[in-house]
């Protein structure tokens, strides 16, 4: 017999899992293929732990479901990797979008900003020895799908750091230059 556990809200209910022996974090752990330690089981979305990790979004299970679906049929799929948090919210037709990590604590992160208070826009990027690992707009939200874009790509923005943040640069256009490009690097 099949058993399909479906887990929604902030915390996951691990107990299950627990009871039968499957290894158990904050949620039920698993690897780059979403199988947990039990031969033949699988878990995603709220409920599953991936590298200290429960996403807890939609993205991150749909994701993981397609993932996990093709390993279980056997057919041949990237192994997850993670997902990048994303969110936004629109309140009296303005537009607030987070991307990854947006608040770090560490020193090691570099955080460039750009405000323009008579357009009610904020900008601010999160790097982490050149590469965008976080993302805040406030009031314009052009770029958000090829900031995306570069997280996951890892590209090395050095040479935009001054530019990236105009109202004219083409995200797109960087993160179509990197999208075949070994580990994000841009070429001059």
């Amino acid at each position: 017999g099949k058993l399909i556990l479906i887990s929604a809200g902030m915390r996951s209910n691990t107990k299950l899992a627990l009871e039968a022996g499957i290894k158990v974090n904050r949620g039920i752990v698993v690897d780059g293929r979403l199988r947990t330690s039990t031969k033949d089981v699988y878990a995603i979305g709220d409920v599953a732990e991936f590298k200290g990790t429960v996403y807890g979004i939609i993205p991150a299970a749909l994701e993981q479901a397609m993932i996990a679906a093709a390993n279980i049929l056997g057919t041949e799929y990237n192994v997850y990797a993670g997902t990048i948090p994303s969110s936004t919210l629109k309140v009296v037709d303005v537009d607030l979008t987070s991307v990854g990590l947006v608040n770090p604590e560490e020193p090691k992160y570099e955080e460039i900003k750009k405000e323009d208070k008579k357009k009610g826009v904020y900008k601010k990027l999160v790097l982490d020895k050149g590469k965008i690992v976080g993302a805040i707009l406030l009031g314009d939200k052009k770029g958000v799908t090829a900031i995306r874009k570069l997280i996951a790509q890892e590209t090395d923005i050095t040479k935009y750091k001054d530019s990236i943040l105009q109202d004219d640069f083409d995200y797109k256009k960087v993160a179509s230059l990197t999208q075949h490009l070994p580990h994000g690097s841009v070429n001059s």
